[in-house]
This record gives C-alpha cells, sequence and structure tokens, in this order.
C-alpha cells in the first residue's frame, strides 16, 4: 500500500474537518449579516447534517457496488465546489453550498472510511483511526481560519481559502488512487479471462442470489459493535452540535469576538486531538464495547456545567471536557463497525463495510440534524437550558442502553445472533 495514497486520503479528512467547523465562529456574523433568528442560524448549521443523513446509506451502497475511491473522488469534487458556493455573499449560495457541503461530507466519511478499510491489511481497521485524527486536526484549525481570516476580510475569505486547499489535496490523490485502481483492473481482467476458458470447457460460476447481498447487510448492521458505533456517533453528534450553536451564542453574548470565538473551539480542538491520538496508540485494548459504552456516558453528564452555569470560564471548560469522550468514541467507532472487529468475531463478511459505515453516518448526521433544531427553538422559546436538557437526556438513556449491551453476557449473545 502506497504511503501517499493513505496520506492523501488522510489529507481529504483533514480539509472536511477543516470546512466542516470554520463556520462556527462566523455563525453570530452571518445572523447579523443575513438577519437570521437563533433557530434560522440553527438551520443554518444543521443543512449539512440534513445532506449527510440523505446521502450516507446511498453512499455506502455505491461505495460496495461502484467502489469506494471513485465515490470518494467525486466527494472530494463536490467539496470544493461547495466552499466556492459558501464564499460567495449571498444567502441562496450559502444555503446551496451547506447543503453540497453535507453531500460531500457525508460521502467523504462513508468511502472514505470504507476505502481506508480496503487498504488496511491488518485486523481491526487500524488504519481507520488516523482519519479521524486528521480530521480533529482539521475542526482545530477550522475555527482559527474562520475567526482570524474573516476577522481581516471579507466573511467568505476563509471558504475560498478552504476550496484552494481541497483542490490541492485532490490532485495527489487522484494520481495515487490512479496506481491501484489500474493494478485492480488488470487483476481482473485475467479473472475474466481464466472464467472464459473455464467457461469454454465446461466449467462455470453460479450466479449470486440478488436477495443474498440485501441479507449480507441487514445481518452486519446487526453486529454488536455496529450496534454501539451507531449509538455513540448519535451522542456524540448532538453533543457536538450543541456546542456550536448554544456555546458559541453564549460566548457572543458574554462580549467574545468572533477571534477569539474561534480560538476558544481551537483550544477544545487541542484536547479532542490529544485524546483521539493517545487512543490511536493504544490499539486494540480500548477498541472495546465496555470502554465505547463508558465514553458515551460521560459524553451524557459533560454538558451539565455549561447548563448550570453561562460563564465564559465555564463555557469553556465545558467545550474542553466535551471533546475528550468524542474523541474516544469518534476514533473507535469505525473500527468497532467493521467486519474485522473483535466485537463483531473478527470474521464478518467485509463487502458490506461500506453500507455499513453509510449505516452509523446516517445515525450521527440525524442526530445533527435534529439536535440544532430542537435546541434552537428551545432556546429561543425557554432559554439555553432548554437546550441542553435536549441533548443531555437522550444521552442519558443511549448511554445506560450501551453499558447494558457492552456486558459480557449479552455481548456473546448479541454476537450468536448476528453470526
Amino acid at each position: 500500500m502506497s504511503k501517499k495514497l493513505l496520506w492523501s486520503i488522510y489529507g481529504l479528512f483533514f480539509v472536511a474537518g477543516i470546512a466542516q467547523s470554520a463556520i462556527v465562529p462566523l455563525l453570530p456574523r452571518l445572523s447579523a449579516e443575513h438577519g437570521l433568528t437563533p433557530s434560522e442560524t440553527g438551520l443554518l448549521l444543521a443543512l449539512p447534517g440534513l445532506a449527510t443523513l440523505a446521502v450516507s446509506v446511498p453512499a455506502g451502497v455505491a461505495a460496495d457496488r461502484l467502489g469506494a475511491r471513485r465515490c470518494t473522488l467525486l466527494a472530494g469534487v463536490v467539496l470544493c465546489v461547495s466552499c466556492l458556493a459558501e464564499a460567495a455573499p449571498s444567502l441562496s449560495l450559502l444555503l446551496v453550498g451547506r447543503l453540497l457541503f453535507g453531500v460531500a461530507y457525508g460521502v467523504v466519511w462513508t468511502t472514505g472510511a470504507a476505502w481506508l478499510a480496503e487498504l488496511d491489511s491488518e485486523p481491526g481497521g487500524s488504519r481507520i483511526g488516523p482519519s479521524v485524527t486528521c480530521a480533529s486536526v482539521g475542526m482545530m484549525v477550522g475555527p482559527a481560519v474562520g475567526g482570524l481570516v474573516a476577522g481581516a476580510g471579507a466573511t467568505g475569505l476563509p471558504f475560498l481559502l478552504i476550496a484552494i486547499a481541497a483542490a490541492g489535496v485532490m490532485v495527489p490523490l487522484t494520481i495515487a488512487g490512479a496506481r491501484p485502481a489500474a493494478t485492480a483492473r488488470d487483476q481482473a481482467v485475467g479473472y475474466s479471462e481464466s472464467v472464459e476458458l473455464a467457461s469454454s470447457v465446461g466449467y462455470g460460476e453460479p450466479v449470486p442470489y440478488g436477495g443474498r447481498r440485501t441479507s449480507a447487510i441487514r445481518t452486519a448492521l446487526q453486529r454488536p459493535g455496529v450496534v454501539a458505533a451507531m449509538g455513540a456517533l448519535v451522542v456524540s453528534g448532538a453533543v457536538s452540535s450543541v456546542s456550536q450553536l448554544l456555546i458559541s451564542g453564549s460566548l457572543h453574548h458574554d462580549g467574545l469576538s468572533s477571534g477569539r470565538i474561534g480560538l476558544a473551539f481551537s483550544l477544545a480542538a487541542v484536547s479532542y486531538i490529544a485524546v483521539s491520538l493517545t487512543v490511536v496508540r493504544l490499539g486494540a485494548r480500548v477498541r472495546t464495547l465496555r470502554f465505547n459504552a463508558l465514553a458515551t456516558a460521560a459524553m451524557a453528564v459533560v454538558l451539565v456545567p455549561g447548563l448550570l452555569s453561562g460563564s465564559a470560564t465555564v463555557l469553556i471548560a465545558t467545550l474542553m471536557a466535551a471533546s475528550m469522550p468524542r474523541a474516544m468514541v469518534s476514533t473507535i467507532s469505525y473500527s468497532l463497525a467493521s467486519a474485522g472487529s473483535e466485537a463483531n468475531g473478527g470474521n464478518g463478511d467485509s463487502s458490506a463495510d461500506g453500507s455499513v459505515f453509510g449505516a452509523i453516518n446516517g445515525a450521527w448526521a440525524g442526530s445533527l440534524v435534529l439536535t440544532p433544531l430542537l435546541a434552537g427553538a428551545l432556546e429561543q422559546h425557554g432559554g439555553a437550558r432548554l437546550g441542553y436538557l435536549a441533548v443531555i437526556v437522550p444521552a442519558l438513556i443511549i448511554a445506560i442502553g450501551l453499558l447494558m449491551r457492552a456486558r459480557p453476557r449479552a455481548v456473546a449473545a448479541h454476537v450468536t445472533i448476528a453470526s
């Protein structure tokens, strides 16, 4: 496997992370420029999640049938176009850009992870975890880029720079990805010639039944690791989106500038990266259902300080604390869900990994869509505390369910059912 190809894929995750978080410190400024209400600002933040929700499952199916490489390269092109649209000084183009970004983001996180799983030569999905770390580095850089660059120029300037960076990543990624594709085509030609020769002497292959693939996907979605990853990412998406919406708005009301808000989110991202790197180093020791459940429980209670106090110091501390368990579950979730994960028995059907990643991304995107809308509406009518409760209560319920499923007897029973 080419290291250049591997790091080019990681580079795409990095740029996507920048594009995802660059808008956070700009939300108050965009709201003022376009006259948006809190619920409308929440919709602006939720639009990419809505698009990601719509494309994640189809992208996973496309990755399994058409190839993860092709889908990922196409997503990189859409990412460039979306950032150019967001850079335009028009609310209509901004909304279109947010939707296109959600499409690109959802496809990258689905087919990009599936591409890494294909390239992974080690069991357990060890190549997938670093993509989360690279994306988290981008998310750290994003708020600083958004706040500081926009502070020195136009609001759309950060998105223009991100579009240029995305194009810069796509060139080496396309070149490096073409070589393995050519090798695969050569192998496919040789295979087809062998099949033709076998057929000429009376031998042939059975044609697989079309329903068998649907059954394989349905079975894969019942894996204990898939259920655990899906629940953890739902909570992670909810905590992340409510932090971006409510905490950034409260810091703005406390008098912090866009640049300082961006730096606060970047500071929280530093702890996210440190934890993600630690999780990658620990490897299989933390890629377990129990660790995932405990991290989800931590996410369920980490927003309580923000619920109790609205001071800037407490809110920034809450941002940093929330980033740690989010980094834990995000780094291990895709590895847990993969066919080679020990949580799934280590011998699942890897041909359905793309569809599995699409399903868990869809669940994550659903929380990104619903949580800002619900939290924004509750904030508008009852204050920020109701917005926090909209995340804390459902997160606690999910965390309790995952802790119960992580018990040894429950794990053994679910592995038996899934197999």
